[in-house]
């Protein structure tokens, strides 16, 4: 007798989502474009993608939840290699706050040097917005604009000046280059008072171009001054500590381990006791004496016969490691469409 439990009711209806989700992305890939405009499917199927993504996204989270609760239990009843757990959930806490801290930064920075290309691209906008009739009805008087204009430049030079007189980190050339930047964008608004600006005529325009050549060059060397002075603070330098003094170590201590290993393979790949083996052997020898001047003391032809050895047989054997791989990864696709994968999740029991 099968008793078929909420278990069991569960994992058929993870199954059948899955099928369903295989068999939309299936018949998208092999139906013709009109058959799938024609059931009005083209133009909802970038909501659809994203909407499988965002629940692959949620997969991060669970992976999260996962980890700390197999390691976390491992600490809490110090069970064996529970200080390897410690230690990998220190580095995961570790890495989360001073990455989400550090990437907080950046939205700051990002704020920050946004504000400072206002001037040049509000500058460009009344210049567009002159040539361009449809805007001139919408928009406000030009002298309101220009006025607009001023007051936020010369509020936001006033504020950075004020900010540039008690900051630290970034270095003094970058410093005295920002405040001459500003000195230039101070004197470009100033001599926007000099015209009238009833209408955009060619001299008015020739000043608010030289507004937004010379807002720009500020912004540029305000992202400088801004990407220079984060690099000293504290949260940078302990990003830097965690993933280029402590993550790039461990990645390289671990390839170095791997390649004792590779080299302990190698050995016993290239011991010649079959025609296969020799064969190896023989291609590996011109490969190596091919990449080195000294093989071409040997003979001339080295070079070429190594070129020749990595793209035609090299080639076709990775061809055909691609193709078989190819065709295991599709297998393996059908396998988990069809949840043949995924039997594990029936609690269903026979009695």
């Amino acid at each position: 007798m099968v008793t078929i439990n909420s278990s069991d009711q569960r994992a058929r209806l993870i199954r059948i989502f899955t099928f369903l989700g295989g068999i939309y992305f299936f018949l998208y890939f092999v139906l013709p474009e009109s058959a799938i405009s024609f059931i009005g499917v083209k133009d909802r199927h970038e909501a659809i993608s994203n909407g499988f993504i965002v629940i692959g996204a949620m997969a991060i989270g669970l992976g999260l939840f996962n980890l700390v609760s197999a390691h976390g239990t491992r600490i809490v009843f110090k069970k064996i290699g529970w200080v390897y757990s410690l230690a990998l959930i220190t580095g995961l806490v570790c890495m989360l706050g001073v990455t989400s801290a550090q990437w907080l930064q950046s939205l700051a920075l990002s704020a920050e040097q946004q504000r400072s290309q206002i001037i040049s691209e509000f500058a460009q906008r009344i210049i567009d917005d002159a040539d361009n009739t449809t805007a001139t009805l919408t928009v406000p008087a030009l002298q309101v604009r220009v006025d607009a204009l001023k007051l936020y430049g010369f509020e936001h030079l006033s504020v950075l000046e004020t900010k540039l007189l008690g900051q630290r980190g970034a270095s003094s050339l970058l410093k005295h280059e920002l405040q001459e930047n500003i000195a230039t964008v101070r004197e470009k608004l100033a001599q926007l008072d000099a015209v009238s600006w009833g209408e955009l005529s060619p001299g008015s325009a020739t000043l608010l171009k030289e507004v937004v050549t010379s807002g720009a060059k500020f912004s540029v060397a305000r992202g400088a001054y801004l990407r220079e002075a984060a690099a000293a603070t504290t949260v940078q330098q302990l990003y830097t500590l965690l993933y280029e003094g402590f993550f790039n170590q461990l990645g390289s201590a671990m390839f170095a381990l791997l390649g004792v290993y590779i080299a302990a393979a190698a050995y016993r790949a290239f011991r010649i006791r079959s025609v296969e083996s020799a064969l190896m052997m023989a291609a590996a020898l011109i490969v190596m004496l091919g990449q080195i001047s000294f093989g071409r003391m040997i003979s001339d032809d080295m070079p070429a016969l190594r070129q020749w050895l990595l793209e035609v047989p090299n080639s076709a054997a990775f061809r055909a490691i691609r193709l078989g791989a190819g065709v295991a990864g599709l297998m393996l696709a059908i396998r988990m469409w069809l949840s043949i994968e995924s039997r594990s999740f029936s609690a269903g029991k026979k009695r």
